[in-house]
């Protein structure tokens, strides 16, 4: 034990290492005051010090009468061996999206490199991403891996930028923002997916998204792909049939977009590429309330390989994201430029795979 510092201060930074390091995860039991007073060496006021400081930070729950339990890390600024966390900004926690395999890819390379990984999610809110981009820096964090929302906060990214700070974007990037990117091949995956449903025959197939093309690079880019596998295949670019900025909440359409379904098969639609897995998952269902048989009378894909599409009664085609590797790839980076103490502004791109289902068959004419 150190000298420098308060002996229950050094118990707690051991056990935030353990808990940083994934030797302790969340629900795990942690020792009684007379076990880490024993393994310390110390007196059991000490020990008991120690978790009071732990549960204040957030690292613990205490429960009455059966010890005290490691809490998850979310939005936990560590002190003390910040030198050596990576936070991840993400904009919710969970599956959804399969945001976990950035986390899993980030933290298998993070803890061969001696690091550790923090994940702090906003919930959507631009205002908490813009807190997290400012504050971490701040409290020592020596990089951040962040899937931003959209451009709200381009200024603190670019504030980033020409102070060298280790950041790499993952998911989207900005063009006029030299930032270190690691990102899906979007354009390849959206000319794939079209291609494919070319080469079952169709013709007259849709490009649908509740997105804004001039904010979010990959629905630029999936969209870029699209017309050009239209263009390769010697079809016409139809306006008519490409929508961007549906009116879609994640639940259900507006009745307008509802009508902009039914208007697709009166122009002899054949196939809709849906820019996102949860867009055409939710076009799956609007189509099977108006009795559209899928394939039969329209295929459908989408993007993202979300593992419920499987789960469907008609398993859903879509492009497959190596998310994985996007974490782990872009962990990496971050580390280079902490331990070269060089800013780089590259953008490495992670190759795609269409999946092929049920959702998808020969154009009907």
């Amino acid at each position: 034990m150190s000298k420098s510092k308060p002996l229950y201060s050094q118990i707690v930074d051991d056990i935030k290492a353990q808990i940083l390091s994934g030797q302790l995860v969340p629900g795990d039991q942690l020792s009684t005051e007379f076990e880490l007073a024993q393994k310390y060496g110390v007196s059991r006021i000490t020990s008991q010090r120690a978790l009071v400081e732990l549960e204040r930070a957030g690292f613990i729950y205490r429960k009455q009468g059966k010890g005290s339990f490691v809490l998850p890390l979310e939005n936990k600024v560590v002190q003390g061996i910040s030198h050596k966390v990576i936070s991840m900004i993400l904009p919710s926690d969970g599956a959804a999206g399969r945001r976990i395999d950035y986390i899993r890819g980030a933290n298998d390379c993070l803890k061969d490199k001696g690091y550790y990984l923090n994940i702090y999610t906003t919930n959507n809110d631009i205002a908490q991403e813009r807190r997290a981009l400012l504050e971490l820096p701040r409290n020592g964090i020596s990089g951040i891996i962040h899937y931003p929302i959209a451009r709200a906060n381009f200024d603190v990214l670019y504030d980033l930028y020409l102070h060298s700070y280790p950041i790499v974007l993952i998911d989207k990037y900005f063009q006029s923002l030299p930032a270190c990117s690691v990102v899906s091949d979007n354009f390849d995956g959206g000319y794939k997916a079209t291609s494919c449903l070319i080469e079952m025959g169709h013709k007259r197939i849709a490009y649908l998204t509740n997105l804004y093309i001039e904010d979010i690079s990959t629905v630029r880019e999936r969209f870029f792909g699209y017309c050009k596998a239209l263009k390769d295949h010697g079809l016409p670019i139809n306006n008519d049939i490409i929508h961007f900025a549906l009116d879609y909440n994640g639940d259900a359409f507006a009745p307008q977009t509802i009508e902009l379904l039914k208007s697709l098969i009166v122009k002899n639609v054949t196939a809709i590429f849906a820019e996102h897995d949860y867009l055409a998952m939710a076009i799956y269902r609007e189509l099977g309330n108006m009795d559209i048989k899928i394939p039969e009378d329209i295929s459908l894909i989408g993007f993202d390989n979300v593992e419920i599409l499987e789960s469907l009664d008609i398993p859903l085609a879509t492009v497959d994201q190596n998310f994985y590797e996007i974490g782990r790839t872009a962990a990496g980076r971050v580390v280079d430029m902490i331990e070269q103490g060089s800013y780089e502004s590259s953008q490495t791109v992670i190759p795609v795979e269409v999946i092929t289902r049920n959702s998808i068959g020969p154009a009907k004419f």
